[in-house]
């Protein structure tokens, strides 16, 4: 029986060859495109999943009156030995620390060869075992026990030592202002996986670093991990934060909440940091859990619309098969039976479909690699090949029982007298499935219109500065005691370059995430000190940025006094309590080191607020110090040069010539400012051209549902059309027709689905602190492209039908 089945099937697909291709490979598209998906969705699913899960990062949430003032991933390096001390269920802690709060981009050199190198860390001796490490050389407990000892990836060992066994190997390490130290290579680890939120390239032991750590509580640059014992409850744990800061803090917590501040703090999943954290100095730029399930959302469409074609292009055909059936009724066959022959057609579509969707998938997982800026790999694992078994299942069920319930319901008498008519019962669920793939489509095309839109709103936004034609070079890792010299002769022979306008230096720049604060308030009311961040500048920077001074004036070389004043931003203004921006000028501040190191400071200018960071977050306070008043060399991190339009190429040979001069041992790197700036849109840009591709083809798919359901509509009332030109009806009056009950359909997706894409696009907004506005055309425009889509699939089948001898059809009825 089943050989027959097969044979039947087979003969079906074969005899309707178009619309047999277009099943499977509408099917294949879907199930390919879903596959990939999945292997993303898995990606960013699996982070951190090779370490231990019972290490947990501790993050501070900071609350003023009740209000939530900051949330940091970073927090004082005597936190986690504290809790390994008085908790029993913290057995291990570990601290790290990125170079970059200590000093600017550190400078590994080896002989002549040197680079900048980002990715360098202090840590514990515990970290690299509590992060799971595989070391390729050396002991991963033993590593980091001795000063100036440091792991290095394998990556790094042959980038240095290019052939060489790299393990007991001494590195140069140029530590800013503080000169330079020797490194001893004491052991190698596998490189860090691309699925891991924080990446390591270099890591010094933490008794590395010249001062005692143990008992700092001020210093909130530091990550810190503690791993717990089995079974610990995470809630209990927490409740006993506040006494180990109660015994070590005590007096101090006491002036913090008098003064209406509170924290809280919170032990993080490190599988849950990559989606779910979101907080400031985070180690690297973390995904989105809501992005993710957009995809699987949008995976889910594309299927569930492949699978209503299915459904739409087999009760079309369904139609030729109709004297069969009866047939076969009469003789004898069960319900079952005509029931198991549609089945295994929809078994055999599927099956095609899912071999074809492995190698689509297969052969497009370099493209969608190139696209998704991720390294996944491709290799099936246990839990793809199972999902590629239930989609096999799924799809095969869902596509398979509806037209084979419609078809074997069919009465027999009529299918055979060749009075056959669909059944009035199958109607309502055919409209439900196709106002399901409008309601789809019009959701995609304005998601796709919203990320794009959102994106292009931030990226054009007014940002209240000038970054473009902005060359930023990298400053120099090598530094001694003429390093001031140096700067000032690299500055002003760069100036005489006709390609350059303006040079400023200064620690910080755009784009760029601030690590640097400390407490400003009013003398009169030291309770409302404020952390606000510094960025030290020369007397070039607003000018070469063309940021405008609200009140006040910039700093002079011709002032002296000028080098213990400050700037200040709007934002900083309100918070520090002046009413407007002249009421801050010639106001006195004082800037709070620490109890003990207050220093006075006059504001002498208050400019417009600009963008530091992505629009994502809102302009906070930022004060600005003249970085000769600091007298701290790593206070040059960046050069901002101002280059002319043309000529870019002899522009960089000339710039390099000068900085070879003046810095002969620092590596000479450079980017533009609009690129780095820009590339903190890089989670958006990536998630809009992956939900365009697959938004795209999901319409695209539906777009063949759509002509399956026309060649079932034009069949059934293929003799109607006949009369009806035979009347005299033109072909603009017979697509009219046809094309009414889309357009209803069209009208009763879009009544549903307008609102649920609002609330989902308003709720998204939430995540960015700068927000387009949802104008009407967002929403109108997709059922405008839907409808002009539904009208051109349907006149092309339509007008086909209506240009045919109306004689003929006539006949055939």
């Amino acid at each position: 029986m089943w050989k027959n089945y097969l044979k039947i099937a087979y003969r079906t697909l074969w005899r309707n060859k178009v619309f047999s291709v277009i099943n499977i490979v509408g099917l294949a598209c879907a199930m390919s495109a879903c596959l990939l998906i999945i292997h993303y969705v898995n990606f960013e699913l699996s982070y951190d999943n090779f370490r231990k899960s019972n290490v947990y990062r501790i993050a501070d949430y900071a609350f003023l009156n009740g209000e939530m003032v900051g949330k940091r991933a970073q927090t004082p390096p005597a936190l986690a030995p504290a809790f390994q001390r008085e908790i029993p269920e913290v057995i291990k802690s570990a601290r790290l620390v990125h170079t970059a709060p200590l000093m600017s981009d550190p400078v590994m050199q080896v002989g002549d060869r040197s680079f900048h190198e980002g990715k360098v860390y202090y840590a514990d001796v515990a970290f690299l075992d509590m992060f799971s490490y595989k070391m390729v050389q050396g002991n991963r407990d033993q590593a980091l026990t001795q000063p100036s000892n440091v792991v290095i990836s394998k990556e790094m060992s042959e980038k240095y030592f290019p052939g060489q066994d790299g393990l007991g190997k001494e590195l140069t390490f140029y530590m800013g202002d503080r000169g330079n130290t020797q490194l001893n290579i004491s052991g190698i680890f596998e490189n860090i996986p691309d699925n891991s939120h924080v990446h390591t390239d270099f890591i010094i032991s933490f008794n590395s670093i010249p001062w005692n750590l143990d008992e700092n509580w001020d210093w909130g640059n530091f990550y810190n991990y503690v791993e717990l014992a089995p079974q610990s409850d995470l809630s209990v744990v927490e409740g006993k934060f506040l006494d180990v800061l109660e015994k070590y803090l005590g007096e101090s917590l006491a002036e913090w909440r008098n003064s209406g501040y509170t924290s809280t703090l919170e032990l993080q999943p490190i599988q849950d940091i990559h989606l779910d954290s979101h907080l400031e100095a985070e180690a690297e730029p973390n995904g989105s859990r809501k992005m993710v399930w957009f995809l699987t959302l949008i995976a889910i469409f594309i299927l569930v619309i492949a699978w209503i074609n299915y459904v739409n292009l087999t009760t079309a055909k369904s139609v030729e098969q109709a004297k069969e059936i009866g047939i076969r009724k009469v003789v004898g066959s069960s319900k079952r039976q005509l029931i198991a022959q549609f089945m295994t057609g929809s078994f055999m579509v599927n099956g095609l479909a899912v071999i074809l969707a492995i190698a689509l998938s297969h052969l497009l997982m370099p493209v969608f690699q190139s696209l998704t800026k991720v390294a996944f790999s491709s290799t099936p694992s246990a839990g793809m090949i199972i999902g590629v078994g239930a989609l096999f299942l799924t799809g095969t069920l869902l596509s398979g029982l509806y037209p084979a319930y419609v078809m074997s319901s069919f009465q027999p008498l009529q299918m055979i007298k060749g009075h056959f008519k669909n059944p009035s019962q199958g109607v309502p669920i055919r409209k439900v499935l196709i106002v399901f793939q409008f309601a789809a489509s019009i959701a995609l095309i304005a998601g796709t219109l919203g990320v794009r839109q959102q994106l292009g709103f931030m990226q054009e936004q007014d940002k209240g500065l000038d970054m473009d034609q902005t060359l930023i070079v990298k400053g120099p890792g090598i530094k001694d005691s003429t390093y001031q010299q140096h700067l000032v002769y690299f500055k002003n022979e760069v100036n005489k370059l006709p390609q350059v306008q303006e040079v400023s230096v200064s620690s910080n720049i755009p784009g760029k995430e601030l690590s640097w604060a400390r407490q400003f308030y009013q003398p009169a009311r030291p309770e409302s000190g404020k952390g606000i961040n510094i960025i030290a500048i020369d007397e070039d920077f607003f000018q070469l940025y063309g940021v405008d001074f609200l009140a006040g004036r910039n700093f002079s070389p011709e002032v002296t006094s000028d080098r213990g004043n400050l700037i200040i931003n709007e934002t900083a203004a309100r918070q520090l309590g002046f009413k407007n921006a002249e009421d801050a000028i010639q106001k006195t501040i004082i800037w709070h080191e620490s109890d003990e190191d207050t220093h006075a400071k006059t504001i002498i200018g208050v400019i417009r607020n600009f963008n530091q960071e992505s629009l994502h977050k809102e302009v906070g306070p930022l004060v600005f110090a003249l970085k000769e008043y600091l007298n701290a060399p790593w206070a040059g991190e960046y050069y901002s040069l101002k280059i002319s339009t043309g000529d870019y190429t002899t522009a960089l040979s000339q710039i390099k010539t000068k900085w070879e001069q003046a810095f002969p041992n620092s590596p000479f790197e450079y980017f533009f400012l609009d690129d780095y700036f820009n590339s903190q849109y890089l989670s958006e840009q990536k998630f809009a051209r992956i939900f365009s591709l697959f938004a795209g083809l999901a319409i695209f798919i539906a777009c063949m549902g759509l002509f399956g359901l026309t060649s079932y509509m034009t069949l059934q009332r293929t003799k109607e059309i006949g009369i009806r030109k035979v009347l005299g009806a033109s072909i603009l009056n017979i697509v009219a027709l046809l094309s009414k009950d889309f357009f209803l359909l069209i009208a009763s997706a879009s009544i549903i689905i307008v609102p649920i894409i609002y609330y989902i696009m308003k709720n998204w907004l939430q995540n960015y602190a700068y927000q387009m506005e949802i104008h009407w055309w967002l929403l109108g425009l997709p059922i405008l492209l839907v409808g002009l889509l539904a009208l051109l699939t349907v006149s092309l089948q339509t007008i086909k039908t209506a240009l045919a001898n109306p004689v003929k059809s006539l006949k055939s009825e």
